[in-house]
């Protein structure tokens, strides 16, 4: 699919909103309120329908997102057109920030799950404003080791079994009374996890069997996370 038309500039009620989703991002808290309206000044509203491509691996990195609303998968494809899902970005998060780190393409491509909104800032402008602000150079900084920090934990889990790769990202998951709720279909979890949705439906199965979760109206409950963090540890 194609990109989403742009639409057309918010007017000073918009211009607030998206100075609050800037501010809400974990990567932009800190910054001063003028760096905070920099980025706002260069920052271009998307919307994309479900299922629609937002950039291609390969695609010339020309921008770095912000996610408003909704869900953005990341993934990578092999030759044969198997997709693995690197992460799912949600509100506050970033992607696609090879565009401010490297030259070239993106090294992953980028898909909307249901309708999204983002904030595209283009890379030129982006440059100019790291280039000539130290707090935000620290923050992409920030960026940089926070990818580090998950492409570290996403190595360590593919050398897991499937078992304890599911219950680490179980025990992710923001917990309500005991509980938890996948935030994507298991199809998409079974992509995340870079297992099939048949072997994911087993995993589940044997946890359940074993008493370490049960699943009730949508919500995974985990009555016993000790046990949960024992398995995720081992190999």
């Amino acid at each position: 699919m194609t990109k989403a038309e742009k639409p057309s500039p918010p007017g000073a009620a918009g211009e607030d909103l998206l100075e609050r989703v800037i501010r809400g991002s974990p990567f932009f808290k800190t910054l001063e309120e003028p760096l905070i309206s920099a980025l706002r000044s260069i920052a271009l509203p998307r919307r994309f329908r479900p299922g629609e491509t937002i950039f291609l691996r390969e695609d010339p990195a020309s921008s770095v997102y912000l996610v408003e609303s909704g869900k953005v998968r990341i993934y990578v494809s092999d030759l044969s057109g198997k997709e693995r899902s690197l992460k799912i970005a949600e509100a506050g998060d970033l992607f696609g920030e090879a565009a401010v780190f490297q030259t070239g393409g993106y090294p992953a491509s980028s898909s909307a799950l249901g309708e999204v909104s983002v904030l595209e800032f283009p890379k030129g402008s982006l440059l100019k404003l790291v280039r000539a602000n130290p707090e935000l150079a620290f923050a992409a900084i920030g960026i940089l080791a926070s990818r580090l920090r998950e492409l570290t934990t996403l190595i360590r889990a593919s050398l897991k079994e499937l078992e304890p790769r599911l219950c680490g990202y179980l025990l992710s998951l923001p917990a309500e009374n005991g509980r938890v709720k996948l935030p994507v279909r298991k199809v998409e979890l079974s992509r995340l996890l870079g297992a099939t949705p048949e072997s994911l439906s087993r995993a589940f199965n044997r946890l359940k069997s074993g008493g370490l979760i049960k699943e009730e109206r949508g919500w995974i409950h985990l009555p016993d996370r000790e046990r949960l963090e024992e398995l995720s540890l081992s190999d």
